[in-house]
C-alpha cells in the first residue's frame, strides 16, 4: 500500500451535471469524516461501505460547500485497492476547486496522471493488460471498440497468455526437477510432450499476433483513401460521409492539394477517411507533392475507394488511378450518377466491388455506408489492441517455434527448453509480471489526471 493519499477530480468536462472527486490512499476514511458530513447516520469510516450517502462537503470554517453525495469503498475490495472515497458534487468548476482544495489541507496531494489505476496496477487489481484496456475503453469511438475493450479487462486476452504461460512453465520446472533430484520418484521427461505443447503454445500465440490487426482497426479506425482524378468528386463524397463540409469543393482542378482526413462513422464502423489530390500530370511541385502523398496514403490504408465521374467516359488519368489501386484492397466509386449513366465494363473487370451513386445529392451513398460498415464485423473474438503487446506476443511465438522446432530435431530437452524460458519472460513482460519502470511509465502517461 502507498504511504501517502491522492485526490483528484474524475468525472468529465465541467461545468456539468454531475461532477466526481475521488481520494485515495491511508488516510482516505480519516479526509472523509473531516470533509463530508452525512445527514443521516455515523462518520462515512463507519460504513455502511459500497453506499451513497447524502449529505454536506464542508469547508475548513464549517460551512457547507455542496449538498450531494459520497460513498467509502475499502481496499482491498476497491478500484485502487486501497481505501477510496468518491464525492459525487454538482458539476461546478468552483464547487471541485474547493473540494479538492479541502482535500489538500487535510493531507491529500494532487494525484498524477493515470496514478488511480497505477495504484490498481501495483495491489495486484490489474495486470497490464487490464491497465492497457483501460485506456482503450477510455478513449474507444465505437460500441465494437468499447466491447473489445471490457472484454479485455475482463481477462480475454490475460486469461489464456496466463494458461499458455503456465503450460510452457511447467515443461520447464519438470525438466528441472528431474535433472535436479534423479532419485525421487518423478515421472520421466518426455521430449515429444513437450514439443507438442510448444506447438500449440505457438499456434495460440500466433493467432494472438495476427488479431492485432484487426484490434488496431477496431481501435484507431479503418484506414481509407479516397483516390481518383481532379473534379470526379473525392471532396464531395468525403463530406457526404462525413455529414459535412470537411473539405473545400470548387468547379477548380487541383483544389486538394494535401491529405485531408477524418474520422467518420458508418454504423459502428469507425473509418479513417483520406482525401487526395487529384491524379494527374502538372507542372506544379506543390501539386506533385500532393499527388506522391495520394499514392502514399493509397499504399498504407487497408482499403482505396477510386472515384470515376460516371457521366463520362474514362480518361488516361482515370488509367492512372487503376494502375495505382492495383493489387491494392479496393472498390470503385461510380459518381456523379445524377448526370446521366454510362456503362463501365473496365472498371467493372478491374474492381471487386463498384457503387454507383452521387455524392452531391445523397443518392446512393447510404449503400456505400452498409457495405463499409460491415467491413470491421468480427466473430466475436477478443483483439489485441495494443502494439507493446502484439510485438512481444510475436517474439513469444518465434520463441516457441523455435523451441518446438528444435524438439522435432531432435535437440536435448537443455538446448530447446532455453527458447521454452525465453517465451516465459516475453509473457511475463506483457501481462506486467517482470516489466521495466520505463515501460511501466509510458503506459501510465496515456490516461488522464483522475483515473
Amino acid at each position: 500500500m502507498m504511504e501517502d493519499t491522492i485526490a483528484a477530480y474524475s468525472g468529465g468536462t465541467l461545468p456539468g451535471a454531475i461532477g466526481i472527486c475521488r481520494i485515495s490512499g491511508p488516510q482516505a476514511f480519516a479526509l472523509a469524516d473531516d470533509l463530508f458530513f452525512p445527514t443521516k447516520g455515523g462518520k462515512m469510516s463507519q460504513g455502511p461501505f459500497y453506499t451513497m450517502r447524502y449529505g454536506q462537503v464542508r469547508a475548513g470554517d464549517g460551512r457547507a460547500l455542496d449538498l450531494c453525495l459520497a460513498c467509502c469503498y475499502p481496499g482491498p475490495s476497491s478500484y485502487t485497492g486501497e481505501d477510496l472515497l468518491e464525492i459525487f458534487c454538482h458539476g461546478s468548476q468552483a464547487v471541485v476547486a474547493c473540494i479538492l482544495e479541502r482535500a489538500m489541507e487535510l493531507g491529500a496531494r494532487p494525484a498524477q496522471a493515470g496514478e488511480f489505476t497505477k495504484r490498481a496496477f501495483l495491489a495486484g487489481k490489474l495486470d497490464l493488460t487490464g491497465v492497457e484496456a483501460v485506456a482503450d475503453l477510455i478513449e474507444s469511438q465505437s460500441a465494437a471498440a468499447a466491447k473489445n475493450a471490457v472484454s479485455l479487462l475482463q481477462g480475454g486476452i490475460s486469461r489464456p497468455i496466463r494458461q499458455m504461460r503456465e503450460k510452457i512453465f511447467q515443461q520447464l520446472t519438470h525438466f528441472y526437477a528431474v535433472c535436479d533430484y534423479p532419485d525421487e520418484d518423478l515421472d520421466p521427461f518426455v521430449n515429444e510432450e513437450a514439443r507438442k505443447v510448444l506447438e500449440e503454445c505457438t499456434a495460440e500465440l500466433d493467432k494472438l499476433y495476427q488479431g492485432f490487426q484487426r484490434g488496431r482497426v477496431l481501435k484507431e479506425g479503418l484506414p481509407v483513401t479516397i483516390l481518383g482524378r481532379p473534379n470526379v468528386g473525392k471532396s464531395s463524397l468525403l463530406n457526404s460521409l462525413a455529414g459535412y463540409e470537411r473539405a473545400i469543393v470548387t468547379d477548380e482542378a487541383g483544389t486538394t492539394r494535401d491529405v485531408v482526413t477524418e474520422s467518420v462513422r458508418c454504423g459502428d464502423t469507425v473509418l479513417r477517411l483520406s482525401d487526395t489530390a487529384g491524379l494527374r500530370e502538372t507542372s506544379s511541385q506543390a501539386e506533385k507533392m500532393g499527388i506522391d502523398k495520394a499514392r502514399e496514403s493509397a499504399r498504407e490504408s487497408r482499403l482505396v475507394l477510386c472515384v470515376f465521374d460516371g457521366s463520362s467516359l474514362l480518361t488516361e488519368e482515370d488509367r492512372q488511378v487503376m494502375e495505382t489501386a492495383q493489387g491494392l484492397e479496393r472498390a470503385a466509386i461510380l459518381n456523379k450518377w445524377d448526370k446521366g449513366a454510362l456503362d463501365f465494363p473496365e472498371v467493372e473487370q478491374a474492381f471487386p466491388k463498384v457503387f454507383r451513386l452521387s455524392a452531391k445529392t445523397g443518392e446512393g451513398v447510404s449503400e456505400l455506408c452498409q457495405w463499409l460498415a460491415g467491413l470491421t464485423q468480427g466473430e466475436g473474438e477478443t483483439l489485441v489492441t495494443s502494439a507493446r503487446q502484439a510485438a512481444l506476443l510475436g517474439k513469444a511465438a518465434e520463441s516457441c517455434r523455435m523451441a518446438a522446432q528444435s524438439a522435432a530435431m531432435g535437440f536435448t530437452a537443455d538446448a530447446f527448453l532455453a527458447d521454452g524460458e525465453e517465451a516465459v519472460r516475453l509473457l511475463d513482460e506483457v501481462l506486467g509480471d517482470a516489466v521495466s519502470e520505463d515501460i511501466v511509465h509510458g503506459i501510465f502517461s496515456r490516461f488522464c489526471v483522475g483515473k
